[in-house]
């Protein structure tokens, strides 16, 4: 077995190899980066390095059936992943007294490889599997983290839990209360490991599994003691200190003097337009707004001059956005607050206008998702629209449905669209706007979702009328229909979803009309744009099931950009359907913590501390801008969630800045980084032009 405290400090160094030559800065970004960190009084200790996994000196070793897992196998193609599994030897693992579960890595090949890994337990909770991931270059080993999420602690009152907090999902110690990605950790019993790489050959060992890290979840007395109140005057976490964190009020002048002397020094960025399109090569048909454009098989953006763009942005650029609850001072919004304190009297206007400059200096060349008009219409940054709106729904009896899809075949819902999209009058004009969104993240998980709801629907639901107009004008009569969808209704409002193995006639008539909804939902809303915003892309409904491919060919159909939200390790594993051929933003992906600045919410995907993240981040928009569909990836989101969460609970470590408006400089260094390089790098795909 590999040494333990070999890779201790190696983990903290992180460099990311895969065709990273062409990213190389075009300044020296190691002396920007100590520069800055020295400047703004940085420095690279976490907020609470008792929860990193590799500060643990009494990991728990756990037995395998083979010591050393030796992994050698010819890639198939570039987005297929070598496969292979990591058992016990005999039984399962408890790791219930643990936090993290720890792998060695070691790449023998000759290009870098992503390692990805889902643990899975006996008995499957919620989705049944945690991930994580890794970047390990060539010749080097690198430990895979993954954090072990059990949602609710047995012997715990969530009751209890919710009384103080909410329904917080990060806590003290490192738990995650989450229902649906929560392992049992007593009976873990496999770990599939996935590898991503550019070479010929995957050539790895993965050995040294082990648990680490105590798990705690302080007591509810404990709890009570120590978090409350939870955070000091500015919504930082009092039990922990670092030594950027602000003291007084006076901190957030010196913060502000330090960092707009360094953005000084910040060379701007070779052969960009105004709007952050690429001079430095062909330049398309100026069509004076953004266009997708199709060149020898990759997709791009065209800026209104013409120039290819792709886009690299945050999302959640809004000065309304940081209100919580927190135990001991009550609602209130410390972000907000703290930008008062920083920017003065005419905070709205001095701090939109600082972090316009911010991202030109950062290479960030869009304002993605949940962004709000007193940022975007200023003007410097191009920006997404993001448009939601009441209008008829499918209510399925599901109290714990978080939203619900739309009730296309009502006759108000395509008034409702439209009105919509025309608030919109100023962004349909502006060339700085790329397009809209329109809604975010509906539930179709499967592609039979949308008739399964309808059927739940009431009576007045018009989807449901339309389902069932459609099998009588098919089946003439309900004997029929019961024989062939094995069922017993005895009236057609009887119609309901039935349990049991479905019969071939009972799929294929639950696919065919759900296929029906997604091209008229999708259908409409591309109609809502092309009489309001004709000028503009409509870019989808960033569908978060993207395994869905109904959805996906529906979208791509009538969209001009299909956009998707992709929380995972690398783009890689989307596999979009066969044949399918449109261009793809990513709407939303992060990497969080539960080792920094003292906010315990891990996030959606989990590093070990902000240097991981920073290399995940910079790995997976490097593949991101390599893949010939994908035109752009928005990080979610620009500022850290507060520390007591949001309204949802929702309290994670993934901003570019914390509640402070502290940047993270790690994270802007890799996003300059990837700026001055992926112009070059995704135009060494191209030859030919072909507009959409």
């Amino acid at each position: 077995m590999c040494n333990i405290g070999l890779h201790f400090y190696n983990i903290h160094v992180w460099c990311y190899a895969v065709s990273l030559a062409m990213l190389r800065p075009m300044f020296c970004v190691k002396n920007w980066f100590v520069a800055l960190v020295v400047g703004l009084g940085f420095s690279v200790a976490h907020g609470d390095a008792r929860l990193h996994p590799l500060h643990d000196m009494n990991p728990l070793m756990l037995k395998t059936v083979s010591e050393t897992l030796q992994v050698s196998e010819a890639v198939a193609g570039r987005d297929l992943p070598i496969v292979a599994r990591v058992m016990p030897k005999k039984g399962s693992w408890d790791c219930s007294e643990k936090l993290w579960l720890l792998l060695d890595v070691q790449n023998n090949g000759e290009k870098s490889v992503m390692a990805r890994a889902e643990v899975s337990c006996v008995k499957k909770k919620g989705w049944g599997v945690n991930k994580g991931g890794m970047y390990v270059p060539p010749g080097e080993t690198r430990t895979l983290p993954v954090l072990i999420m059990r949602g609710m602690v047995e012997g715990r009152d969530r009751a209890a839990l919710e009384g103080l907090f909410n329904d917080m999902r990060g806590y003290p110690g490192g738990h995650q209360q989450t229902g649906w990605r929560q392992l049992d950790a007593s009976a873990i019993n496999k770990i599939k490991l996935e590898f991503f790489t550019d070479a010929l050959r995957v050539e790895c060992e993965v050995s040294n599994l082990r648990a680490t890290t105590r798990f705690h979840l302080p007591s509810d007395s404990e709890l009570k003691g120590k978090y409350v109140p939870t955070t000091d005057a500015f919504g930082q976490n009092r039990n922990t200190d670092w030594k950027f964190k602000i003291k007084s009020e006076a901190d957030f002048t010196k913060r502000f003097e330090s960092e707009s002397e360094w953005l000084e020094k910040f060379a701007v960025l070779e052969n960009r337009s105004p709007y952050g399109g690429w001079t430095g090569g062909p330049r398309f048909k100026a069509a004076g707004h953004f266009q997708t454009v199709k060149k020898d098989g990759v997709w791009w953006l065209a800026d209104p001059e013409g120039w290819p763009f792709w886009s690299i942005g945050a999302t959640g650029f809004n000065l309304g956005l940081g209100k919580t609850r927190t135990p001991g001072i009550g609602n209130w919004n410390p972000r907000q607050q703290n930008l008062k304190r920083k920017y003065g009297a005419e905070w709205e206007k001095d701090y939109t206008a600082f972090t316009h400059r911010r991202l030109k200096a950062w290479g960030m060349n869009t304002l993605g998702n949940w962004s709000s008009q007193d940022f975007y219409l200023d003007g410097g940054t191009p920006y997404t629209v993001a448009c939601h709106y009441k209008r008829p729904s499918i209510h399925e009896p599901n109290p714990k449905a978080h939203s619900h899809l739309p009730d296309v075949f009502h006759s108000d819902f395509r008034l409702a669209t439209f009105a919509a999209v025309a608030r919109f009058k100023q962004e349909a004009a502006d060339p700085w706007c790329i397009g809209f969104f329109i809604d975010n993240e509906l539930p179709f998980p499967q592609p039979n979702t949308p008739a399964h709801k309808a059927l739940l629907s009431p009576k007045e639901c018009a989807s449901r009328q339309e389902f069932i107009r459609r099998l009588q004008k098919k089946y003439r009569t309900l004997e029929k229909l019961n024989a062939e969808w094995n069922a017993a209704f005895s009236d057609w409002d009887a119609l309901a979803p039935v349990e049991g193995k479905a019969p071939a006639a009972r799929v294929a008539d639950l696919l065919e009309f759900s296929e029906a909804w997604f091209h008229e939902y999708y259908k409409t809303c591309r109609d809502a744009m092309r009489e309001h915003a004709p000028d503009k892309l409509y870019l989808g409904s960033r569908i978060n099931h993207w395994k869905n491919h109904a959805a996906l060919n529906a979208c791509a159909e009538y969209a001009d950009v299909v956009s998707i939200n992709l929380y995972d390790y690398t783009p890689d594993v989307f596999q979009p359907p066969e044949g399918f051929d449109a261009p793809v933003m990513i709407g939303e992906f992060h990497f969080g913590t539960i080792t920094e600045r003292g906010v315990w919410g891990a996030g959606l995907c989990t590093a070990m501390d902000i240097e991981h993240a920073t290399d995940l981040f910079r790995g997976y928009a490097a593949e991101a801008v390599k893949n010939p569909l994908i035109v752009g990836a928005h990080w979610f989101k620009f500022s850290d969630q507060p520390l007591t969460g949001r309204k949802d609970g929702e309290n994670y470590r993934i901003g570019f800045v914390d509640v402070a408006d502290t940047p993270y400089p790690e994270m802007v260094k890799a996003c300059r980084s990837l700026a001055e390089g992926m112009y070059p790098l995704r135009a060494g795909m191209n030859k030919n032009v072909e507009q959409k």
